[in-house]
């Protein structure tokens, strides 16, 4: 069994929704996928919890301000807190904004102890952060525990927060760190609950779900069954279940020879002042470094990515993946690094002294360093799907354009939810995608069934802008929609511009009320899908306007479309291909 170490957990809660909230008064969250993923204090007060449906979220506070989830944006704003903090503490790691692990036994020696040590960086933190952002530290001898001691730290300052009346206290005085005694973290584990591994160790739901079956309720309960029989039961999980749980590190740790210096350290002959040179670099030295602990059979979950200038000053930041650091994921983590200060709205005296010092001086050496080292157990691959030589070169396409036009520049669908055909899917960074799903890709959860959308196939053009038509029945009257969502008639001719169509079939009307508590944003409409043929109209083929021949001649023979009927309107919102 290795050494236990001394770790510290700075977590600042809903980092996101403090971020995004306009103002500090008003009730904020950050929705992803249709779902709250951070509120602030505020939306807490009224009953907000993160998970909750967006809906029943402006349900229960009307008022509250919703904003889409921006991971630049919250990672960019983290910088500023991480550059504090590492006034204080030499050497941090970073996984995501918000969350901050650092090696606790020598601050805690120089400060005075761990709670004063805790004290300390909240009180530094005091003047930066916004007065709603709750803080908590945890310190133990385990990442686990330390986790979630940090948890129950900002959890007791978010009661205190609730049951205190001046709100003009200082941060400190609601500001109440949890320590867990060295030496005491295996019976501090004992009795939490099998569920701190789904939400502090990404432990699958469905593996604490079939612990909870098997009468495994507490990490006790893990620890008095020997290693062989989790594993006979949950393979290499079972081990990673037991080490948690008796509060060791999740993946067992391996010692390898360190890697050549010439694929881990990038000298530059004149000093670079140019980002992106910086970055290119570091992604050839990424692609070597990890091929290097694969052929090795390891993987590397902890790196220090070190920039010297040409002064001599020093960049330094640790950075920690659970799940091991692919080339994508440290290239991100260099940009994040060198970037996020230049690009942070709260401290533009660093951002002007660190871009004269980049300018002035320029980067010189470039390092990567191997921290902490596991055993890759690599996984099973499909017979069928799976990760294929296309979705690699794909990936490594994506990557060289990245380089070229910016992270942001290069973007891909992904799906949030919702009825609206414009709000199903959002556009994001395909770098920050590669980088989320670095880890165990074998499991693709399948898009969740939207109560109230549209049923497949789904459209292939989808118009961002609805296109003005008229659909009449079989007098030439124009189609209603009762308040029973009952067609006045069934369709029979549609008329978009000048062209006209026959509606050979049609399904629907499906209806859509959204908002209904709010006379603000509340929405009603009923949606009609149409499978049309064009109808040859000679008057019309001949008439003057050229605009109007343009438009028969270029519309197709067979129309599938998406109608809605909106504040008595008629709109085409998206076509079937």
């Amino acid at each position: 069994m290795l050494a236990s170490r001394r770790l510290a957990v700075l977590q600042c809660l809903d980092w996101s929704a403090v971020v995004a909230a306009k103002s500090s008064n008003k009730p904020c969250a950050v929705v992803h996928a249709q779902r709250v993923i951070s509120r602030t204090p505020g939306a807490m007060r009224y009953g907000v919890q993160v998970g909750m449906r967006r809906r029943h979220a402006q349900a229960l506070c009307p008022d509250i301000e919703i904003v889409a989830h921006q991971p630049n944006r919250d990672r960019n704003a983290f910088d500023a807190v991480v550059r504090k903090v590492n006034e204080l503490v030499p050497l941090i790691e970073v996984s995501e904004p918000g969350l901050i692990v650092f090696a606790a036994r020598g601050p805690s020696r120089y400060m005075g102890g761990d709670e004063m040590m805790a004290l300390k960086i909240v009180e530094a933190l005091k003047t930066l952060v916004s007065s709603e952002l709750l803080i908590g530290v945890g310190v133990a001898d385990s990442r686990l525990a330390a986790h979630i001691a940090a948890s129950a730290s900002a959890s007791t300052s978010t009661s205190t927060s609730n049951i205190a009346s001046n709100r003009a206290s200082s941060n400190s005085n609601l500001f109440v760190p949890y320590v867990v005694e060295p030496d005491q973290t295996n019976e501090w584990l004992a009795p939490q609950s099998v569920r701190v591994l789904s939400e502090f160790a990404n432990i699958n739901r469905e593996t604490i779900s079939l612990l909870e079956r098997l009468g495994l309720n507490t990490l006790r309960d893990i620890c008095a069954l020997s290693e062989s029989v989790l594993a006979g039961r949950f393979g290499e999980l079972g081990f990673e279940l037991h080490r948690l749980a008796r509060g060791d590190e999740q993946h067992q740790l391996v010692v390898v020879p360190p890697p050549p210096e010439h694929l881990c350290v990038e000298k530059f002959d004149q000093p670079v002042s140019d980002q992106q040179i910086v970055i290119n670099s570091v992604q050839r030295m990424a692609s070597a470094f990890t091929e290097y602990f694969s052929v090795n059979g390891t993987v590397c979950v902890r790196i220090v990515i070190s920039f010297e200038l040409e002064n001599g000053k020093r960049f330094e930041r640790l950075w920690y993946r659970q799940q091991g650091l692919t080339a994508s994921a440290i290239v991100e983590s260099a940009k994040w690094q060198l970037e996020a200060s230049l690009a942070s709205e709260f401290t533009s005296e660093l951002v002007s002294q660190l871009s004269s010092e980049l300018a002035s001086n320029g980067l010189v050496r470039v390092q990567l360093i191997a921290d902490e080292v596991r055993a890759d157990t690599a996984r099973q691959l499909k017979l069928w799907g799976g990760s294929t030589q296309t979705d690699e070169t794909a990936a490594q396409a994506i990557g060289r354009l990245s380089e070229l036009l910016g992270s942001a520049a290069v973007q891909v669908f992904k799906w949030q939810g919702g009825r609206d055909l414009l709000d199903s899917y959002q556009l994001i960074s395909a770098t920050h995608t590669q980088t989320i799903g670095s880890g165990d890709n074998s499991e693709q959860p399948a898009a969740p069934k939207w109560r109230g959308a549209l049923p497949p196939p789904s459209p292939s053009v989808v118009y961002s802008e609805p296109i003005s038509v008229q659909i009449n029945d079989q007098f030439g009257k124009l189609l209603s929609v009762s308040a029973r969502h009952e067609l006045s008639a069934p369709p029979v001719t549609v008329i978009i511009g000048v062209a006209h169509y026959k509606v050979n079939s049609w399904a629907g009307p499906w209806p859509v009320e959204e908002h209904w508590w709010d006379i603000a944003r509340n929405r009603r409409l009923v949606r009609l899908q149409l499978v049309c043929e064009k109808i040859a109209l000679k008057n019309i083929a001949t008439g003057n306007t050229a605009t109007g021949k343009v438009l028969i001649d270029s519309a197709p023979q067979i129309l599938a479309m998406l109608a809605i009927l909106e504040h008595g309107e008629w709109t085409v919102a998206a076509i079937y291909n």
